[in-house]
């Protein structure tokens, strides 16, 4: 991601996103825009691991970016957990569930 995309960015949050989430403890942070147009993104503070997460990046953030800034077109919450580990997890509660 450039730097001129990245400001845009950064400008369309820190005008539409931050203050609605600031209003519950919350922030976010910009972690990856990747080939297809998807921007990564972290929640911070009382947003960081909230039920509602995934429903605020549809509803408020891809909502916002998506329909200012044209290279975006969707938003996903980067939840920190590498897909290795999930796997690893798939595959030890698997195990789990076949000895019971």
């Amino acid at each position: 991601m450039n730097e001129e995309l990245r400001k845009d960015i950064e400008a369309v949050l820190n005008l539409f996103v931050r203050p609605q989430l600031s209003n519950h403890g919350g922030d976010i942070e910009v972690v990856d825009l990747d080939e297809d147009g998807i921007l990564w993104i972290e929640m911070l503070g009382e947003c960081s691991g909230c039920p509602s997460a995934d429903d605020t990046a549809r509803n408020l953030v891809q909502k916002e970016l998506v329909t200012r800034i044209p290279q975006i077109r969707g938003v996903e919450v980067d939840s920190g957990i590498s897909d290795e580990i999930i796997e690893e997890a798939m595959k030890l509660f698997t195990h789990r569930s076949k000895k019971q």
